[in-house]
């Protein structure tokens, strides 16, 4: 199965996608460590990444400390408490449990957003190339939080200050993660599609039956559309993993 350059892998579950996808991207940063002395990785938070990233702090045989880590996007809202934040969820679920040698949050809470996307900025393009990036797709069909018509394909810049949009809101405030919270800011801070697609190496992790919806209008566009940002990725060579619930079609999962 393709949508477009993207392979699409269909698992049986959450649990099963998290674990396929852990395998296949663990196996791409010990084949890059064997030959470089330090990767990068572009890192995502939400519900549909909790069992990729518990999976991927088991893989075995990982130095992490040669793997430099960035998440590429969180909240921005000085009234919110750290445990509500992407990169909160990200450090306890990986960061904490590995150690890697650097791992570059957003600072959610920051004075200034726009004085915090040019600092995210300037470490994204003084850090090298990127590796390997890890996204979701929001009901939305955004990317990180690059939203349906509030996005740029080729944006010069790598990293801005959003709105998020009141669907994503609407996803959001449901997730277990962010859910006790009660609200959801207005504003994000996001790396931006050019930055995210700078990786050599893609993977996207979408289980869950609430994301059927989105796919299924995801698999009907064949040319990349701002109106849905994830179309975008009918142009990279990439792998997308799905479950059976979040698989858009039973034309998808016949055997």
């Amino acid at each position: 199965m393709n949508y477009g350059k993207t392979q699409v892998v269909l698992c049986e579950n959450e649990n099963d996608l998290g674990a396929r996808a852990a395998s296949a991207v663990g196996q791409r940063i010990r084949e890059l460590l064997s030959s470089r002395d330090e990767i990068r990785i572009i890192f995502a938070a939400g519900e549909s990444q909790f069992a990729f990233l518990e999976a991927l702090a088991r893989e075995p045989g990982i130095d992490w400390s040669r793997i430099v880590c960035f998440n590429m996007d969180d909240f921005w809202d000085t009234r919110m408490p750290e445990e509500y934040t992407c990169g909160y969820q990200t450090r306890k679920q990986l960061y904490d449990k590995v150690g890697p040698r650097k791992s570059h949050l957003v600072r959610f809470n920051a004075p200034d957003p726009h004085a915090e996307a040019e600092r995210l900025e300037s470490l994204l393009r003084s850090a090298g190339k990127i590796d390997i990036l890890c996204e979701g797709i929001g009901t939305s069909g955004h990317l990180a939080l690059n939203e349906p018509e509030d996005t740029d394909f080729n944006d010069p810049a790598w990293v801005r200050v959003v709105d998020i949009a009141e669907q994503s809101k609407r996803q959001l405030i449901q997730d277990p993660n962010f859910s006790a919270l009660g609200y959801i800011p207005d504003k994000g801070i996001t790396m931006t599609i050019p930055a995210m697609l700078s990786a050599q190496h893609v993977y996207t992790m979408v289980p869950l039956g609430l994301k059927r919806e989105i796919l299924t209008k995801l698999f009907k566009v064949s040319e990349p559309t701002v109106l849905l940002p994830a179309s975008v990725l009918s142009t990279v060579e990439g792998t997308l993993f799905v479950d059976r619930d979040s698989c858009p079609s039973e034309s998808l999962i016949a055997k």
